[in-house]
């Protein structure tokens, strides 16, 4: 039985750069607690966000918009 996406569920609107969405969906495939982890880190922190590396080691942001709900994928430095 196939696990749901987490990244795909219901009310869960995630945008950004292409690189930082494809680095999550990485995590999703192959690391589910750690993506698991960093959505739970954007929601809970004061900040409402949290730090990143893809599996390239490129360093990404995740930033949770407490007003809208939403997911936004930044790299950083750019």
């Amino acid at each position: 039985m196939p696990v749901p996406a987490l990244l795909h569920s219901a009310g869960m609107k995630l945008t950004g750069d292409p690189d930082g969405l494809a680095a999550l969906k990485s995590f999703q495939e192959g690391n589910r607690d750690y993506l698991k982890f960093l959505i739970q880190e954007a929601t809970s922190v004061f900040e409402h966000h949290v730090d990143f590396k893809g599996p390239d080691g490129t360093p990404f942001r995740l930033v949770h918009d407490v007003r809208t709900g939403e997911f936004r994928v930044e790299k950083k430095g750019a």
